[in-house]
């Protein structure tokens, strides 16, 4: 079984890259990126990531993404103090409570961190996240 779970050396140094290069935001919020160089798929990166971010004693929920041509997709992980799903809805994507994700055209991939970021800082005020 372990062997079918291994990963390419690359993709694995992506991830870790992705990990260790995350921004703690809010105190309670791990967002990262991970680079496509060398990757076959790097959306499924985001999702190794955004799940191994939750890993993280405090962080109540991961938000990892990446670009791929013109599309910048997000990665979006909780354990159960926030509804993901919601925060990616604001975002015109969706999912599951724990499990969700999102796809924003046009942006560059600071500029779809900020409208997470954003949209973190909109939940909180509204109290739709404690």
């Amino acid at each position: 079984i372990r062997k079918i779970f291994r990963e390419d050396f690359s993709d694995y140094q992506a991830k870790a890259h992705a990990i260790s290069a995350a921004d703690i935001y809010r105190n309670a919020f791990a967002l990262s990126s991970v680079e496509r160089a060398g990757s076959e798929s790097p959306t499924v990166l985001c999702a190794k990531a955004a799940n191994e971010l939750l890993n993280i004693r405090g962080i109540k929920a991961s938000v990892v993404l990446t670009k791929v041509e013109d599309t910048v997709f997000l990665s979006a992980r909780s354990i159960d103090e926030v509804n993901v799903q919601v925060l990616m809805e604001k975002l015109g994507g969706g999912g599951h409570r724990t499990i969700a994700g999102a796809q924003l055209s046009g942006l560059t991939q600071e500029e779809a961190m900020e409208q997470v970021k954003q949209v973190i800082d909109e939940m909180l005020l509204k109290g739709e996240i404690s």
